[in-house]
């Protein structure tokens, strides 16, 4: 427990720190800081997977596997879904090290508020990088590099087009009355929300154009 108080100590320094200097540690702001922190690194993890997908040596194989039954839709399904697997074995660790972390320092237990906020960081973020990923990767694999660098660049932005939600859940806090217990209410933006379901729309546009010019390409093989 000294330790989690130390912690806290430092990370309550300024207004800088880790979301706003009264919040605790195990608030939902935090704990979506967290989440947003951690995706940068999955969805890198993720697109590096999706970039094997459309190496030179699976462009050969794919002249086996258009011969196959196996649909264009089912290829990209099977993708998606071990790219998902992927991301799911991730987010697994890092929620269950954040819930063993917060049981036990601060004998919090009240995870269902974490719920929605979390599905709705990751799904969104999930479907569009691994959409786009496909869809640039159908066209040349050089270009899911480059969304990388993109990831990279457009990190933490303190807006709601933040992709990640770091710096969203790090700034909002500060312009929100605090209440009784010294923490700001826990709420998200309209226009958060509505670009986080622009981007799950998105992402599945792209998963149906990849789809399509699989298709194209395969009927010309």
């Amino acid at each position: 427990m000294d330790l989690a108080i130390r912690i806290f100590a430092l990370l309550r320094i300024d207004r800088g720190g880790f979301v706003l200097h009264t919040l605790p540690l195990f608030s939902v702001w935090s704990y979506c800081v967290y989440l947003g922190k951690t995706l940068p690194l999955a969805m890198i993890t993720v697109l590096l997977l999706l970039a094997n997908y459309y190496s030179r040596k699976q462009k050969q194989v794919e002249i086996l596997t258009s011969a196959t039954p196996i649909s264009s839709f089912c290829q990209i399904m099977i993708r998606t879904m071990a790219a998902g697997i992927c991301f799911l074995l991730i987010y697994l660790v890092v929620t269950t090290l954040a819930l063993l972390f917060y049981i036990s320092f601060f004998r919090f237990h009240d995870f269902a508020a974490f719920i929605l906020p979390s599905v709705l960081l990751l799904l969104p973020c999930f479907l569009f990088f691994v959409g786009l990923g496909q869809l640039l990767g159908s066209i040349h694999q050089s270009l899911i590099y480059v969304l990388i660098l993109l990831a990279l660049a457009f990190n933490s932005l303190p807006s709601a087009f933040d992709f990640f939600g770091a710096g969203y859940f790090s700034t909002i806090p500060l312009t929100l009355p605090a209440g009784t217990d010294g923490e700001p209410a826990f709420k998200m933006g309209i226009s958060f929300i509505v670009l986080r379901l622009l981007y799950l729309v998105t992402g599945i546009v792209c998963i149906y154009l990849t789809t399509t010019i699989l298709s194209r390409k395969s009927q010309k093989a």
